[in-house]
């Protein structure tokens, strides 16, 4: 948005002239905010900052001219470059001049052909007065896009999204460790995120928005100033700094008060963690994987755990996550009653230790399964990997919780992949359809009459104390099944088609959301 002296050069008003940089042409690229055409050998007092000087020369043709006072005045001034235009009073630049220039460091452009100065000036202001609109009008567009940043919506990826439109560059949220948290704009994870953690310490924190590194990053530091606990990074050089720096202050503005807002006991970490862990769940590419869990923290390793655990109530996730996250493992919550965490390891043996260590450590009461799929090999085969532990861990098993894999599930893990079958259904209906269509409250006593005696093993010993019955209420009780049902529970077939129907029923009523009769 703002002009540069360079841009000035290749106006085509100004290219007519055949410009030549005579000296400091590697600053150039300096804004310019206003043209002044000068023939005084003392500019001081006459300019304003950031001026480009316009002259045919004639104040070097005065009887002792001095150049190197003259470049000091133009400079002390204000000026950020001169350009003259030899002619009827000058021939040609003097060299005293482009020498004083070269060692100040300050650009001199000399003209080959006539240029009118006036259209010059009156072209390049046109362009300064339209810039300046476009500041204003992006301005207003980044006051809209945070002002909401009170609501929902307004979380970082959405932020960084509105950033990364604005400015038309990619937009990555870190914290102090260097993980990468969210990012967002043009390009993929893979080449954006492309060994994060290296590239991000060779550009120091600051306290101000600034640019650094030997990729020009620009950054602006996010939370209040004493307690900064990230930045916002455009990893790339930016042609409209000036504009991009204003974008990067309000999205960091709006992260900040976002952030202090936030009624989510969840963390921006753990969030952005849980964003990639959900991903997986869809499946993902292995470069993007790599490339986010890298930037996330997860430090390279041999083998991968996995472990995805259920809270036994509702609202205990985040206090789940941090009984079994460890310093070198990533989690987040992948929805309402399920907690997934990866870690590395060094060996498959290691895997089943660290998954033991880190399920022993859960306090009694908060866990109400844990399912493991591994050890992995390759960050690749992650989703898979997460689709089974979820499985596993929403799999129903008696018994107190622990951690299982898919072979320890038997049937059960059978039963619940086709808990929506049709088939299925129509077995369930007909072993137990007598019982559940008693009117109630007999139809949950008769059901759960035959549920404790089909998962007490048959023992009628563990069936009566399961009722809290005597051994002859006990017997009376399964008469009265048997004869509801119309079968002879002595039998094994008879038992093993109750027992399947008992749990497919079980299964069928967790997939819809409603209790188990």
């Amino acid at each position: 948005m703002h002009l540069t002296l360079r841009d000035v050069l290749e106006l085509p008003v100004m290219a007519a002239g055949a410009p030549v940089v005579r000296s400091a042409a590697d600053a150039v690229d300096v804004p310019v905010r206003s043209v002044h055409v000068s023939e005084l050998s003392d500019v001081a007092g006459t300019l304003t900052s950031d001026v480009l000087v316009l002259s045919i020369g004639r104040a070097f043709t005065e009887p002792g001219f001095d150049a190197v006072a003259y470049v000091r005045s133009l400079r002390d001034a204000g000026a950020i470059g001169l350009v003259v235009e030899p002619g009827q009073h000058l021939k040609s630049l003097p060299d005293a001049l482009v020498q004083a220039a070269r060692a100040a460091r300050f650009p001199l452009v000399e003209l080959r052909s006539t240029v009118r100065f006036i259209e010059v000036t009156e072209i390049v202001h046109a362009r300064i007065v339209n810039a300046h609109y476009e500041r204003l009008r992006l301005a207003e567009r980044a006051h809209e896009a945070f002002s909401t940043v009170g609501s929902a919506s307004q979380a970082p990826d959405a932020v960084l999204a509105h950033a990364a439109d604005l400015i038309g560059l990619p937009v990555v949220l870190e914290d102090r460790t260097h993980r990468a948290l969210a990012f967002a704009g043009v390009g993929s994870a893979e080449s954006l995120l492309r060994d994060w953690p290296a590239r991000s310490r060779r550009v120091p924190f600051s306290a101000a928005t600034e640019v650094g590194g030997p990729e020009g990053w620009m950054c602006t530091p996010v939370g209040p100033p004493r307690e900064r606990w990230g930045r916002l990074v455009v990893p790339a050089r930016s042609a409209e700094q000036p504009a991009a720096w204003m974008v990067l202050e309000r999205a960091a503005e709006a992260l900040t008060v976002g952030k202090l807002l936030e009624r989510s006991p969840l963390s921006v970490e753990i969030e952005a963690q849980g964003d990639l862990l959900r991903d997986l769940l869809h499946g993902a590419d292995e470069g993007s994987v790599r490339a986010r869990a890298r930037a996330l923290g997860l430090a390279a390793a041999a083998y991968y755990a996995v472990l995805v655990c259920r809270p036994v109530k509702a609202g205990q996730e985040r206090a789940l996550l941090d009984a079994v996250l460890t310093s070198d493992g990533i989690g987040g919550v992948l929805a309402e009653g399920r907690v997934a965490a990866v870690f590395p390891c060094s060996s498959a043996a290691a895997e089943k230790a660290l998954l033991e260590r880190v399920v022993a450590g859960v306090p009694a009461g908060l866990a109400a399964a844990f399912g493991a799929a591994g050890p992995v090999r390759r960050l690749g085969e992650l989703p898979a990997a997460l689709q089974e532990a979820v499985h596993v861990a929403d799999v129903e098993s008696p018994g107190a919780p622990g951690l299982r894999r898919a072979g320890d599930l038997g049937v059960r893990g059978l039963l619940w992949w086709l808990r929506e079958h049709p088939r299925l259904h129509e077995f369930t209906e007909a072993q137990l359809r007598p019982l559940l269509t008693l009117p109630e409250p007999r139809a949950s006593r008769a059901f759960a009459t035959l549920r404790a005696f089909v998962e007490s093993g048959y023992s009628m010993t563990e069936f009566a104390k399961a009722l809290n019955l005597s051994r002859p209420a006990a017997y009376s009780r399964l008469a009265t099944i048997e004869r509801l049902l119309g079968v002879d529970l002595s039998d094994p077939d008879t038992r093993l088609s109750l027992h399947l129907a008992v749990l497919a029923h079980g299964h069928r009523d967790s997939a819809s959301g409603a209790p188990a009769q």
